[in-house]
C-alpha cells in the first residue's frame, strides 16, 4: 500500500510539474490553450498547442499569457527591453514580466517583439529557403533565381546570413547573372540602439560586376516598433575591393553608407508581410560615384510555412565598373518560400 501511495505522489509531482512547464494564452472569451510559446511578432503570437498544429493568434484577442519557468526577451512599442519570466495578470489584456531587478506589467498589445530565450542554441536559430522564375531586364526572358537565410539571435546580439542568386541557362552553359551572399551581426548596447557590422559578396553581369567584397561598420536604432509595422536604419563606412568584368581590378574603395528597412505585417487573412530594404552608398575614394541597392518583397502566406513571394528588386551605380555598362539594373522575382 506504501508503494502504491509514493506512486501516485509521484506521478502527480511529474504531472503538476510538467503542466507547470508549459505556456498557456488565456483568450478574452475564456478559452485557454496549453503549449508552447514561440514568437511574438507584429501584433500576433506564434504558438504551439499540444497535440494540434501551430496556431497564430491577434494579441488583442488574449486576456494574458503564463510562460513556463524560462527566459524571454521582450521588445515594446515604446522602445523598453526586458528579459524575464512571463506572469499571468488579473487585468484583462495585460502581462507581467519577472526580470532580476523588478516585476512590470505591460499591455499584451504593447509587446512588438517576444521571442524564448532558450538555453538550447538551436532554439534560436529560424530561417527560410526559395527558389522561383524571374523576369529581369537584362535577358529579356525567365531565368530560375534562389534565396535563403537563417537568423541567429542571443541575449545581446542579432546575427544573419542571406544568400540569392539568379542563374540563366543557354543550352549546357550557366551563366551565374547576379550573387549576394550577406553576413550581418548587430550588438544592442543600449534600449534599440546597436552597432552592426558586416562581410558582404556581390555580383552583377549587367552592372559589369564580376564581383565586389564589402566589409562595413557602422551604427544603427531600432526607429520604429508598433503592432503592425517595424522599422530600423543604420549607416557607417564600408571598405570594397571591386573586379570588374573585364577583369580590371579596383584596388580598395571607401565609401559612406545608409540603410533602411521597414517590414508591414497584416494578420487579417489573408496573411501578407512586405518588407522595404534600401541602402544607398557614397564614394569617398571615387568623386560624383552614388550607388543604390535595395527590394521589395511581398509574401502571401498559402499555409502553415509556406509563402509565396513577388520581390521586384533595383541596383544602380553612377559610375559601374565597365564603361558603357547599364547604370540601373531590376527585376521581378517570383517564388515560393519555406520557414523553419
Amino acid at each position: 500500500m506504501r508503494f502504491i501511495i509514493i506512486s501516485i505522489l509521484l506521478f502527480t509531482s511529474t504531472l503538476a510539474q510538467s503542466q507547470e512547464a508549459k505556456d498557456t494564452i488565456f483568450f478574452t472569451n475564456g478559452s485557454i490553450v496549453i503549449g508552447e510559446i514561440k514568437s511574438i511578432k507584429l501584433g500576433v503570437v506564434s504558438f504551439d498547442p499540444d497535440d494540434a498544429n501551430d496556431i497564430t493568434v491577434q494579441l488583442r484577442k488574449l486576456k494574458t499569457i503564463a510562460g513556463r519557468k524560462m527566459i524571454y526577451r521582450v521588445e515594446t512599442v515604446d522602445h523598453r527591453l526586458y528579459f524575464g519570466i512571463l506572469l499571468p495578470d488579473t487585468v484583462s489584456n495585460t502581462v507581467r514580466i519577472k526580470t532580476e531587478s523588478e516585476i512590470a506589467t505591460i499591455d499584451i498589445e504593447n509587446i512588438s517583439i517576444l521571442y524564448p530565450f532558450e538555453k538550447s542554441i538551436k532554439q534560436r536559430f529560424s530561417g527560410s529557403v526559395g527558389i522561383g522564375y524571374t523576369y529581369t531586364r537584362s535577358s529579356g526572358f525567365g531565368r530560375l533565381n534562389f534565396d535563403g537565410s537563417i537568423k541567429y539571435l542571443s541575449r545581446k546580439t542579432e546575427s544573419s546570413l542571406s544568400t540569392s542568386g539568379i542563374y540563366t541557362m543557354y543550352d549546357t552553359l550557366l551563366s551565374r547573372d547576379q550573387e549576394n551572399i550577406y553576413l550581418k551581426i548587430n550588438y544592442y548596447f543600449v534600449r534599440n540602439w546597436f552597432l552592426t557590422a558586416f562581410i558582404a559578396y556581390q555580383r552583377n553581369l549587367e552592372l559589369g560586376l564580376q564581383r565586389r567584397y564589402q566589409q562595413g561598420l557602422g551604427i544603427g536604432n531600432k526607429f520604429l516598433t508598433r503592432k503592425n509595422i517595424y522599422a530600423w536604419g543604420r549607416g557607417g563606412l564600408v571598405i570594397n575591393q571591386e573586379k570588374s568584368t573585364e577583369d580590371v581590378s579596383s584596388g580598395t574603395l571607401t565609401e559612406l553608407f545608409g540603410q533602411i528597412e521597414v517590414n508591414v505585417f497584416s494578420f487579417d487573412k489573408p496573411n501578407i508581410d512586405i518588407l522595404l530594404s534600401q541602402s544607398f552608398f557614397y564614394s569617398l575614394s571615387q568623386a560624383g560615384r552614388f550607388r543604390n541597392d535595395g527590394n521589395l518583397s511581398v509574401n502571401w502566406e498559402l499555409f502553415k510555412d509556406f509563402d509565396i513571394s513577388l520581390e521586384p528588386y533595383n541596383n544602380y551605380d553612377s559610375k559601374p565598373p565597365v564603361e558603357g555598362s547599364h547604370k540601373f539594373d531590376f527585376g521581378i522575382v517570383v517564388g515560393i518560400n519555406y520557414k523553419f
